[in-house]
């Protein structure tokens, strides 16, 4: 072993001169670069065998079946926090969605941050791949300390991140994801499938809760003890050996509030939301894939099921997905490659269902979201007026409601007409009495055509008779205005006129549809 005298001596000269080089800009130009690099690099050999041997862990942004790294993701969300009130790396990137409240922070590539976790010193530093073409092909992170402190980093400090990084997603809210579709892979055809599609999020803003939800009250406590349960049974779950996830089916008419029950469960359970429109180009393959990269503590919405199941064999050609395949990621192996999910369905027409997908451990629970009723009446006039107790026309209301089928989302339109309550229920009650008896009207029609052997849409037919009695009613209105003000027109002559030349309109934007040139 050489002494600290002997090695000093020995380097002394590469030292002293890689020093003048570095401290020196003048003795830098004066010297060949190939000289000041071999002498710089024998400076910097020298100081680094009196050091301590560095380890590093790299973690990748994309997991084994190109999945998101949770590890990954939650060393960004907690870097990104530490930039501002730790030492700052000389470049970090500032961004601000339009649903954000507060800007972002986050690190760019080849920048380093410094950070202290008892008394270890550890270095991060953001690594950014490319092609040819400037396409982001991998990204990854560095994590490197001194050697020792692999037990300290890789068991107490990891987890530290992440239990850091669900408390930064708690606090930030509820996230809703969607598919990208990502650059195209060149083993895939133009097209087809996901094309390595990923999930990108924002904010839920939407501040919808059990308690402002106008359904069925035995209904929304039925659904509020199952998701209770739920979350309490993990040992129960494990015993038995089931997957810790849930399904439900949500199926009702149009503007019941199916998704606003899906953002109150998500808000009740602070679970994130994974939109899957199954109307996409997914092949088995992409449904697997896509159920792994969502996160534990989520849930995964399927909308408008029926409509997937419709296309599958119209699509059979380009290699979509399988009933079989959508079977196995709802309660096949590769479900059970995550706990605590909750798989939402919905759809219109439950009917329309292969029976395979409805029964116990695929769609657990079934939820029917109906027409409104006075109790959910009751809740949206509170939530919108602010009616505390009884009202003198809900009496009136309940028995419109009782033969009227209407939606909430109807009702909510309504009550967004005036500040007035008073105002506004009289308008609820005119609107009930209106659609009552477009309804009664339909159904007498529908029951003629019936004994007439005559297949007729009759709502449409009623639709359009009123759309006629409005015509009629405008021309009347148009005679009496032309009279009052003393102006000698033929109002009939006008009224016609005014049709032809609607139809003259519609006939020269159909010919230029039919031949653009």
């Amino acid at each position: 072993m050489f002494t600290f005298r002997e090695m000093f001596t020995s380097l002394a000269p590469f030292f002293t001169a890689a020093v003048v080089i570095v401290l020196s800009p003048f003795v830098k130009e004066q010297i060949p670069s190939a000289v000041s690099n071999y002498l710089v690099s024998m400076y910097e050999k020298w100081l680094s065998r009196f050091s301590t041997p560095q380890v590093t862990v790299v973690i990748e942004e994309k997991g084994n079946f190109k999945t998101s790294n949770q590890i990954y993701e939650a060393a960004r969300a907690y870097l990104s926090t530490l930039i501002p009130n730790s030492t700052k790396p000389k470049r970090f990137r500032v961004n601000k969605e339009g649903m954000q409240n507060e800007s972002t922070i986050d690190i760019v590539d080849n920048e380093e941050v410094i950070v202290i976790f008892i008394g270890i010193r550890l270095k991060w530093k953001l690594h950014v791949e490319k092609g040819y073409d400037h396409r982001i092909l991998n990204r990854y992170l560095e994590l490197s300390f001194d050697k020792g402190f692999e037990n300290e980093v890789l068991e107490s400090y990891l987890r530290h991140i992440v239990e850091r990084y669900e408390k930064i997603q708690n606090y930030n809210g509820v996230r809703l994801y969607t598919r990208d579709k990502g650059p195209r892979l060149s083993s895939r055809p133009s097209g087809s499938h996901d094309e390595d599609g990923q999930w990108i999020s924002v904010v839920l803003k939407h501040s919808i809760t059990f308690e402002k939800l106008a359904m069925d009250p035995k209904q929304k406590e039925m659904l509020m003890d199952d998701l209770d349960r739920f979350l309490g049974r993990k040992d129960l779950y494990e015993n038995v050996g089931k997957t810790w996830k849930r399904g439900y089916l949500l199926y009702g008419p149009l503007g019941t509030g199916k998704s606003s029950l899906i953002a109150a469960m998500a808000n009740y359970l602070k679970f994130n939301i994974y939109d899957l429109n199954l109307s996409g180009r997914y092949s088995d393959e992409d449904l697997r894939r896509i159920l792994l990269s969502t996160t534990n503590r989520s849930i995964l919405v399927i909308e408008d099921v029926d409509c997937g199941a419709e296309l599958d064999d119209q699509r059979r050609a380009f290699d979509s997905f399988t009933l079989s395949g959508l079977l196995n990621i709802i309660d096949g192996l590769w479900s059970s490659c995550g706990e605590q999910r909750i798989i939402v369905f919905t759809t219109n027409n439950k009917d329309k269902l292969d029976p395979a997908l409805l029964r116990p451990g695929r769609m657990d629970v079934h939820v029917h979201m109906s027409y409104c009723t006075i109790d959910g009446f009751k809740l949206l006039a509170t939530n919108y007026l602010k009616i505390e107790g009884d009202h003198q026309l809900y009496w009136r209301i309940e028995v419109l409601l009782k033969n009227v089928e209407v939606t909430p989302a109807e009702i909510a339109e309504e009550l967004l007409k005036s500040d007035d309550a008073d105002v506004v229920l009289r308008g609820v009650v005119k609107f009930l009495e209106h659609k009552g008896r477009e309804n009664t009207k339909a159904a007498e029609l529908k029951e003629r055509l019936k004994c007439a052997d005559v297949d007729v849409d009759a709502e449409g037919v009623i639709k359009f008779l009123e759309q006629k009695r409005l015509e009629k009613a405008k021309a009347t209105e148009a005679e009496r205005l032309l009279k009052s003000a003393v102006i000698d027109v033929d109002a009939e002559e006008l009224v016609k006129f005014l049709k032809q030349k609607k139809i003259e309109d519609a006939m020269a934007a159909e010919a230029k549809r039919i031949n653009p040139n």
